[in-house]
C-alpha cells in the first residue's frame, strides 16, 4: 500500500469534517438572532405617537410597535435610573442585584457588583459580542465597569448625566469630563452626544455582522440637560416649554433609533434581530428638568415615584416574522423579565440561578397565554409597593406628578386596584382594610420587606406652641413653606417628602413664635431628620432666645448638634431654660455644604426640620 497516499487521504477526510464542522457552526451562529435593547432616560408613560401622544413625533418608533407588540403593562423594578437597569441587567430586584438606589458619581465609587451574572455575561457565553453604547451609571470602579461585567466593547458616559456637547457632569461635586471607551478617557470636544452614540451603535452593528451580537443601547435622552438640536426645536417651535425641548428630545431619539433600523435592513440583519424598547424610569420634575416637560397620561406619579406615571413604561418587543406584529399586548411584565425571556427566544440553555425575573415568551408568542407575572414587589427609599393581581398596596407614597395631595393621616398606607382605576387617584384602604391587611402581610414575608416599613399612626405630642403663631423673616424654599406644621402637634414620618418637614438648603433659618400670653417655659426642642443619600444632615447647632413684646430678645442659649451618617432617621436636641416668655425665637444653622466623606462635597447641604416643642 502507497504510504504516502494514505497518509493523504487521512488529511483531506480530516480537513473535510472539520470545514463541515465549521460550517456547521457558522450556519448556527446565523440562526441565532442578534439581539438590541433600547434603553431611554426618564422618558413619560404615554410620550410616544403609539402611546397616544399627539404632540410627539416618533414614526422610527411607532413602526417598532406596528411591526412588533407594544405592552399597556410594561413595568420597570424602581423609578430612578441606577435600580432600575441593574434589575434589567441582572433579571433581579434591584435589592438582589445589589444597587437599591442611584449610584454615586465619585471616582471608583462602587456600583453593580463584580459577582453578579448579567445579561452581557448571557450572551457572551452563548457565543454572542456584546456592546454597550450609552449611559451606563452602574458604578464608577473598574469591577463595575460595563468591561468587567460582560461587555467587549463599551463607549459612554459613567454617571447620571452628562453635557451633551461638552461630555462633562455638572451635577454633583467638582465639574468632570465623562466620556469612556473601553475604560479610557476619550475626548470628541464639541460633539453632540447623541450622534456619537448613534454612530458608534451603527459602526458596532457593521463589525458583528457576520457573528450573533447583543447591543445594550442605553440613550441618555430624554434626561436633563434638554440640549435638542436646531432642527428639533424649529418643529417645535409652537409647543411650550419645557414640553417643547423634552419632545425635541424624544423625536432626536425617534431619528437616531431610524439611523440604526436602516443600518440592520442594509445588512440584512432585521429579521434577524430582536430589538426591545423601553424607558428606565417616569418622567423628571427636577427643577433641572424645569419641573416637567414630560406626560404620565392617566396615570399618577412620575420619576422616583412608586404611582404607575413612575414605573409602568413605554415598553415594545419587535422580532420581524418571528413575534406578532401590530399587537396590543395588555398582560403584566417587568424589566427584570426580560433576561430568561430572551434566554428562551434566543434558545439559550444555560441555566439561571437565584434571579427574580420570569420567563414570559410564550405569552409574548401567544398574547392570549395568561402571563406567569401575576404579582410583584418594589421598594425604594420609604416607599414600597406589593402588587397581587390588579391589587397593588403602597406604602408611604409619594406623588412626583402633583396631580393631588396625600393626607398622610390617611394615605401613609394607599390601596388601588388597577382594573378598576388606573389613575391611582383615590384610596381604597378605609373601603377594603382586609385586602389592605393581606397586601401587608404579602410584603412582610417578601425578603426584603420588614414590619419596621409599614407606616403606624402619626405620633402627637402635646406642648404650650402647639397651634399658636409661628413667622419668619427668612427666604425659604418654594416647596417648603408651610411653617405652621413645625407647631402641629404631631411628628413627621422619616422622609422628607411627605409634607411633614421644612426643608432649608444651604443657609439658616430664624423662626419667631408668639405663645399669646407670656409662659414659663422649661424646654426647648427640634425634632429633625437625618439622611445623607437625600443630602439631607443634622442642624450644626440651634440657638433660642426669648422676648415679651417680640422685639427685643435676650438671654440667648445655644446647643451643638452631633453630625452623623444616618440614613432616615428621626432625632431630638433640646435645650433645659428657666423662662418666662411671650415670645420665642429659633434660629437653627445648617452645616452650609456637604462634609469631605460625602458624595457631593461641597454642594449646598439640606436640613429638615419637623416639631418645634416648647415645654
Amino acid at each position: 500500500m502507497n504510504t504516502h497516499y494514505f497518509y493523504t487521504s487521512i488529511k483531506i477526510l480530516i480537513l473535510g469534517i472539520v470545514l463541515v464542522y465549521n460550517l456547521n457552526l457558522n450556519a448556527q451562529s446565523k440562526t441565532k438572532p442578534n439581539v438590541i435593547i433600547i434603553y431611554t432616560d426618564d422618558q413619560g408613560a404615554v410620550d410616544l405617537g403609539s402611546y397616544g401622544a399627539k404632540d410627539i413625533y416618533s414614526p422610527n418608533i411607532d413602526q417598532l410597535a406596528k411591526e412588533g407588540t407594544r405592552f399597556t403593562q410594561g413595568y420597570v423594578a424602581a423609578p430612578v435610573c441606577a435600580p432600575s437597569r441593574a434589575a434589567m441587567l441582572t433579571g433581579k430586584y434591584p435589592q438582589n442585584a445589589g444597587v437599591s438606589g442611584n449610584t454615586s458619581a465619585t471616582p471608583n465609587s462602587k456600583g453593580l457588583p463584580a459577582e453578579q451574572y448579567t445579561m452581557a455575561e448571557l450572551f457572551k457565553d452563548n457565543g454572542y459580542a456584546t456592546g454597550h453604547i450609552g449611559k451606563w451609571h452602574l458604578g464608577m470602579d473598574e469591577a463595575s465597569s460595563p468591561n468587567k461585567q460582560g461587555f467587549d466593547y463599551s463607549f459612554g458616559h459613567l454617571r447620571g448625566c452628562i453635557d451633551n456637547y461638552s461630555h462633562y457632569f455638572y451635577w454633583e461635586g467638582p465639574n468632570v469630563h465623562d466620556l469612556y471607551e473601553n475604560g479610557k478617557e476619550v475626548f470628541y470636544d464639541g460633539t453632540y452626544f447623541p450622534d456619537l452614540a448613534s454612530e458608534k451603535a451603527i459602526n458596532f452593528v457593521e463589525n458583528q455582522k457576520d457573528q450573533p451580537f447583543f447591543l445594550y443601547y442605553a440613550i441618555n435622552m430624554p434626561h436633563y440637560p434638554y440640549q435638542p438640536t436646531e432642527k428639533w426645536r424649529e418643529f417645535y417651535k409652537n409647543t411650550p416649554k419645557p414640553r417643547g425641548d423634552y419632545a425635541a428630545f424624544i423625536s432626536t431619539i425617534d431619528e437616531r433609533i431610524g439611523f440604526l433600523v436602516d443600518k440592520l435592513e442594509t445588512l440584512n440583519l432585521l429579521e434577524n434581530t430582536i430589538i426591545i424598547y423601553q424607558s428606565d424610569n417616569g418622567y423628571s420634575t427636577e427643577v433641572r428638568a424645569f419641573n416637567g416637560g414630560g406626560n404620565s397620561g392617566p396615570y399618577r406619579g412620575a420619576k422616583s415615584s412608586l404611582f404607575e406615571g413612575g414605573i409602568r413604561l413605554p415598553t415594545i418587543i419587535q422580532w420581524k416574522n418571528h413575534l406578532p406584529k401590530n399587537t396590543v399586548n395588555h398582560q403584566f411584565l417587568m424589566n427584570l423579565d426580560w433576561m430568561p425571556t430572551l434566554a428562551s427566544l434566543c434558545g439559550f440553555t444555560t441555566p439561571l440561578k437565584d434571579i427574580d425575573g420570569m420567563d414570559l415568551s410564550k405569552m409574548i408568542k401567544n398574547p392570549a397565554t395568561n402571563s406567569p407575572r401575576t404579582s410583584a414587589f418594589w421598594k425604594y427609599g420609604n416607599q414600597w409597593v406589593v402588587r397581587k393581581g390588579n391589587w397593588k398596596l403602597i406604602g408611604n407614597p409619594k406623588d412626583t406628578s402633583h396631580k393631588g395631595i396625600l393626607n398622610f393621616e390617611n394615605d401613609a398606607l394607599f390601596l388601588t386596584n388597577l382594573q378598576m382605576d388606573v389613575s391611582e387617584m383615590e384610596n381604597l384602604a378605609k373601603k377594603y382594610p382586609e385586602k389592605v391587611k393581606e397586601l401587608i402581610q404579602e410584603y412582610i414575608t417578601w425578603e426584603h420587606g420588614n414590619e419596621k416599613d409599614i407606616p403606624k399612626k402619626i405620633k402627637t405630642v402635646s406642648h404650650i406652641a402647639v397651634h399658636k403663631l409661628i413667622t419668619t423673616q427668612s427666604k425659604l424654599n418654594a416647596n417648603y413653606q408651610n411653617i405652621e406644621v413645625l407647631i402641629d402637634g404631631k411628628f413627621g414620618y422619616a422622609d422628607f417628602s411627605t409634607g411633614q418637614w421644612i426643608g432649608v438648603e444651604g443657609k439658616d433659618v430664624e423662626l419667631i413664635i408668639d405663645l399669646k400670653n407670656s409662659e414659663p417655659i422649661s424646654e426647648v426642642g427640634i425634632n429633625y431628620l437625618s439622611s445623607a443619600g437625600n443630602w439631607i444632615f443634622p442642624p450644626q447647632e440651634f440657638e433660642v432666645c426669648f422676648s415679651e413684646d417680640g422685639e427685643k430678645f435676650k438671654n440667648l442659649k445655644s446647643v451643638k448638634i452631633k453630625q452623623t451618617k444616618q440614613q432616615n432617621s428621626i432625632d431630638y436636641a433640646s435645650l433645659s431654660t428657666s423662662q418666662k416668655s411671650r415670645f420665642v425665637k429659633i434660629t437653627i444653622k445648617g452645616i452650609g455644604v456637604c462634609p469631605d466623606w460625602h458624595t457631593g462635597a461641597g454642594n449646598p447641604a439640606w436640613f429638615f426640620i419637623d416639631e418645634l416643642i416648647i415645654k
